[in-house]
């Protein structure tokens, strides 16, 4: 792609953007090293949205949780210019920040197309644990969902989550 924003660090405490159009880097959220970018994308037509790159800090431990909750938190509210939260949220739908996000204005793209439960994480074969659906694009609830998909990627934990959007 021609155009990112990269805030990646060794190991998994970074992300990237890197979208087919022009963007504007937007104040990048950091929590406990994980850092979690935002662009805002111009599309033809003049029409902008932002995209928030998600990966709060994973609670594994009672000591971590904190820092995971912090992160859902921080991330914008819907509202004003049409907004993508997509990443790793390290939660699920019956999680309560996440639950506050989609009271707010957001919708999760799996579940607008009735693969809310399709498992993102651990991959199938990778752990004998079974999967959960921790991987999510959140869309502002005025954006349409016209396609949306779970894959595999060898040599990964988790599933990559595809998944189309319409602008207001």
């Amino acid at each position: 792609m021609p155009y990112v924003v990269d805030r990646s660090r060794p190991g998994v405490s970074g992300s990237g953007i890197y979208p087919r159009h022009p963007l504007a880097e937007a104040p990048m959220i950091e929590l406990g090293g994980f850092r979690q970018s935002r662009a805002v994308v111009a599309l033809p037509g003049g029409r902008e949205v932002e995209v928030v790159s998600v990966h709060p800090c994973a609670p594994r431990h009672t000591g971590e949780v904190p820092c995971w909750g912090a992160g859902l938190a921080a991330l914008p509210r819907a509202g004003g210019r049409p907004r993508v939260l997509a990443g790793d949220f390290n939660a699920t739908l019956d999680h309560p920040p996440v639950r506050e996000l989609l009271a707010g204005g957001y919708r999760d793209a799996a579940d607008a197309a009735g693969r809310g439960l399709t498992p993102t994480w651990p991959r199938l074969g990778w752990t004998s644990l079974p999967g959960v659906t921790i991987d999510h694009v959140l869309a502002d609830r005025r954006m349409p969902v016209s396609a949306f998909g779970v894959h595999s990627l060898p040599g990964s934990d988790h599933r990559p989550v595809f998944a189309e959007l319409g602008l207001p």
